[in-house]
């Protein structure tokens, strides 16, 4: 959970959807979209582009409370992304199965405590409102900041960045198959304390999350 290196902008220049200027935090931003990985970053980045009318600069997947926090205090405007731990840390171990699950959640914890002083600045939204309610979250955006974002998407378009909404029964058969091993792992390779934790925070969290 390190802010960005040299490396990471030169992966933000050759991806097919980075824009360079949104490699980095700076002021010219429009919007920084962040969160812990496995949250619908990557949704709601997507999502919010096609939202879009013109151009817009959006900061996102830096996954780092330093850069996160960084772009609050300039006064860009900020929507932090929420899940409940056990599926954000599976969601991310399955992305990289390199790290291990109790790892993952040391971060999440660590992630959302950085970030908790400073949501006075933020719009927070938690995972079930950000993938089925997305309008209305750009319109916590710009209640909250004064901006005139766009809201209007097609239920038809939202689909093409929800990839689970698309899947046959088939597909959603087995994703369900596979979250039941996956859960099992996490619960066999987490602790109690570091879950407990973890659990604590995200509650502590939606309390304060956007409600619609």
């Amino acid at each position: 959970m390190i802010p960005f290196t040299l490396k990471r902008k030169r992966r933000f220049q050759v991806s097919p959807e980075s824009v360079p200027e949104e490699a980095s935090v700076s002021r010219y931003l429009d919007l920084v979209i962040d969160g812990f990985p496995g949250s619908a970053n990557s949704f709601a980045t997507r999502a919010f582009r096609a939202m879009q009318k013109k151009k817009v600069l959006v900061g996102n997947h830096y996954h780092s409370p330093a850069e996160t926090v960084r772009a609050a205090g300039m006064g860009v405007p900020v929507l932090m992304t929420l899940r409940q731990p056990a599926d954000s840390v599976s969601s991310m171990v399955r992305r990289w199965p390199f790290v291990p699950y109790e790892s993952a959640l040391r971060w999440y914890v660590m992630f959302y405590e950085a970030v908790e002083s400073h949501l006075d600045k933020m719009i927070l939204a938690d995972f079930p409102v950000t993938t089925k309610k997305f309008p209305e979250v750009v319109d916590g955006l710009n209640a909250k900041f004064g901006t005139s974002f766009g809201t209007d998407l097609s239920p038809d378009r939202m689909a093409e960045f929800e990839p689970r909404l698309q899947q046959t029964p088939i597909e959603r058969e087995e994703r369900e198959r596979l979250k039941l091993i996956i859960e099992a792992s996490y619960l066999r390779e987490t602790t109690a304390s570091r879950r407990g934790a973890a659990e604590a925070i995200y509650e502590r969290l939606t309390s304060r999350s956007l409600r619609v």
